[in-house]
Parts: structure tokens; C-alpha cells; sequence
């Protein structure tokens, strides 16, 4: 009698292959999708930071606050895939607020993000004028959310708190 060897992998083998793929795949596919979500977040930081760099040379040159976004050099309608028109600045704090957050389909939608030119390192202290009208420099950029607690995750990392919270 001849003795056959059996060749290729057994039902059970395969199964636990399939198995331990399934886990990954329910592991990673959640953690991915926050990412996506917060890279298409970031596109609407990025957006207003464009904004900051022209509100500081405003503040700087005219040792005031811009009167509106476009005072300063913003375009107030400009709109992104991520980002609905509607950009401010604040006249009275200097604060970059984006648009609404839109078409990431998480719970980062119809949010903004801000940022506020702050005259400490700590990010804490908003800026300030003297009674000869001499503000203060601005030492850093405080970034703030409308985003609650629960849909903080889809913010970028320097944005996860209120305005002047620090980092």
C-alpha cells in the first residue's frame, strides 16, 4: 500500500486565517476612518492659518484690530471642499474664525475652529493695548473649537479646547 500525503491547508487552518484577518480589518477600519476625518480638518486649520499670518501683519503694521476679515486681507467668502463660506475675524479680540466645517460625515460637521493671537507663550492671555494705544506682541496663536467633547477626536491635536486654553 501506498501512503498519500496530504498537500494545502486544512478547513480549520483556514478559518482562523479568515478569523484573525476579520479582527484587524474591525480594529484598524474605525481608527482609519477618524484620521480621514481629521485630515480633512486639518484642511480647514490650514485655511485660516493663511488668515493668521495677514491679521498679524495687520495688528503689527496698524497696532489695532482688523475691522472685519476682509480689513484685514482675508477673503471672507472663499469656501473649500471642507470649509463653507464665512470666515471672520473678530474686531475686538483679533480671533480667525473659519466657516463651518462641512463633508467629512462625522461629528465634525457644522463646527469651526478659531484662532486667537495671544500674548504669552502659554497661550492664555489675550492681546492687550496700552493707554498710548501700543499693543502688546503677540506671542502665539491659541486655537478653540465649537466642538463638543464627544467629536473633540476629529479635531486637530492644537485645537481639542476652548479659545485661550492653551495647548
Amino acid at each position: 500500500m501506498k501512503k498519500t500525503l496530504q498537500k494545502g491547508f486544512t478547513l480549520i487552518e483556514l478559518m482562523i486565517v479568515v478569523a484573525i484577518i476579520g479582527i484587524l480589518a474591525a480594529t484598524a477600519l474605525p481608527a482609519y476612518q477618524d484620521y480621514t476625518a481629521r485630515a480633512k480638518v486639518a484642511e480647514v486649520n490650514l485655511q485660516i492659518g493663511a488668515c493668521k499670518n495677514v491679521v498679524s501683519e495687520f495688528m503689527q503694521t496698524n497696532q489695532a484690530f482688523p475691522a472685519d476679515a476682509n480689513a484685514a486681507g482675508c477673503d471672507s467668502t472663499i469656501q473649500t471642499k471642507y470649509m463653507a463660506a464665512g470666515m471672520t475675524v473678530s474686531a475686538t479680540l483679533g480671533t480667525v474664525t473659519s466657516g463651518a466645517i462641512r463633508g467629512t460625515g462625522t461629528g465634525a460637521d457644522a463646527k469651526t475652529l478659531s484662532l486667537q493671537p495671544t500674548s504669552d507663550v502659554a497661550r492664555t492671555a489675550p492681546i492687550t493695548f496700552s493707554a498710548a494705544g501700543v499693543m502688546t506682541p503677540i506671542l502665539g496663536w491659541s486655537c478653540g473649537t465649537t466642538a463638543v467633547t464627544v467629536n473633540l477626536r476629529f479635531m486637530p491635536a492644537s485645537c481639542r479646547q476652548a479659545l485661550l486654553g492653551g495647548l
